[in-house]
């Protein structure tokens, strides 16, 4: 049985992921911003105690924050990177554990976007940060991945689409099964 935690719970990847998952066979935890508010001083604090007391053998990542070149500088890139770190700030002091740990990114990491460029980046900057953390802890039994799946049928494309007052005119976007149980096949989950 492994312990699975799933940062970002309450986002629709999350729940998808959650419902494919084989319960049978793992113990899920689910953490939402009304448990750790990644905002909040006392996160860090936090989160290190709920991993220490459950010892995850799978993290999924999936907090993620969307916003116009209007939005706030730091909402933006806290959301979107600080989860990330202080899972590396943890292991780093727990380097014996056995853990798979799954950021989820964005396809606009490597692609330019004009109308949201500070998500975009912190989205290039995930990617670089887990690379680098994948590289930091070779050799040990911690493995780091990001995955950037395609444009989903979600909640925050929706929001995209209405904070850029845009039709939703790509019929490409993936269905978010389709999307969960090829995550869960990849890494064996």
């Amino acid at each position: 049985m492994k312990n699975i935690l799933i940062l970002g719970a309450k986002g629709d990847l999350a729940k998808s992921l959650y419902k494919n998952i084989d319960k049978g066979n793992n113990k899920i935890y689910k953490l939402e911003k009304k448990d750790i508010n990644f905002l909040n001083l006392n996160s860090q604090k936090k989160l290190f105690l709920f991993l220490k007391k459950i010892n995850p053998d799978v993290i999924i990542n999936c907090i993620g924050y969307f916003d116009t070149n209007k939005g706030d500088f730091d909402l933006i890139t806290k959301s979107n990177l600080y989860p990330a770190w202080l899972l590396i700030k943890y292991f780093l002091k727990n380097k014996e554990c056995k853990v798979k740990i799954i950021c989820i990114g964005s396809s606009s990491y490597n692609q330019p976007r004009k109308n949201y460029i500070l998500y975009a980046a912190t989205k290039t900057a995930l990617n670089n940060m887990q690379a680098s953390a994948k590289e930091l802890f070779r050799g040990s039994k911690i493995n780091f991945y990001v995955i950037n799946p395609p444009a989903m049928k979600s909640r925050m494309r929706s929001k995209v689409l209405r904070l850029l007052n845009l039709k939703d005119k790509d019929k490409t976007s993936e269905n978010l099964d389709k999307i969960a149980k090829k995550i869960i096949k990849k890494f064996k989950i």
